[in-house]
């Protein structure tokens, strides 16, 4: 095996593993909410509700509904037809409280999945949950039909696939050229594109250390 087709088999497998490894590295969708911070500012009334939720598609997947509850007592039941972030759902309600009331918020996302988080209220500025209660169901959304997965949602196997299929076409018709339909051209073509990345890595270098040379030379004249 010749020194040029050596590199780029050796590329080839590299460019393999790469693509293997990416698929362990890809953020997976979650079905349901993963936590929630709550934070109540007992001088303005306000509770603020931070759902940890991760989605691909904001429009399709997301937190249907908060509800808030005061001493087990409904007093808030806010729905959305989107959510803020990939990452979750954020927003603040006037609740209004008194000192040791017990406000419990649970959030649900489009697919029926739910969890539950609840605080005391003190009369401090602002009190974080520290205790937890979840909750998680498997029941339909609102209209009785679970939301289809989406486009986005599946892109990345999409993606890492038509990855894995060039590869095994650019790696069998790099070796065996004469036996895989357009090996040749394709082959060619790798030549031609190599012979290109290394063309422009050697004037990138080049161009570099005329880059240092002029600022040594400026350095030294000083």
């Amino acid at each position: 095996m010749g020194s040029q087709k050596r590199i780029t088999y050796s590329a080839m497998v590299i460019m393999f593993a790469l693509i293997v490894s990416s698929i362990y590295t890809m953020p997976v969708e979650a079905t349901e909410p993963e936590d929630i911070v709550l934070e109540y500012d007992f001088d303005s009334q306000t509770l603020t509700v931070n759902v940890s939720h991760y989605v691909a598609n904001t429009k399709t997947h997301y937190i249907e509904t908060i509800e808030i509850k005061n001493n087990d007592i409904s007093v808030l039941n806010r729905t959305y037809v989107n959510q803020t972030y990939n990452w979750g759902m954020y927003d603040s309600f006037a609740v209004s409280t008194a000192v040791d009331d017990n406000l419990t918020v649970t959030a649900t996302c489009k697919k029926g999945y739910s969890l539950t988080r609840w605080l005391i209220v003190s009369s401090t500025t602002s009190t974080i949950t520290t205790t937890t209660t979840t909750t998680t169901t498997t029941t339909n959304t609102t209209d009785g039909t679970e939301s289809p997965e989406t486009a986005l949602d599946v892109s990345p196997v999409i993606i890492v696939g038509i990855a894995l299929v060039i590869f095994f076409i650019l790696f069998f018709a790099w070796l065996e050229p004469d036996r895989f339909p357009g090996g040749s051209r394709i082959r060619a073509g790798l030549v031609w594109f190599w012979e290109k990345v290394r063309g422009g890595i050697s004037w990138l270098g080049t161009a570099i250390g005329g880059l240092f040379q002029q600022i040594k030379g400026k350095v030294s004249s000083k």
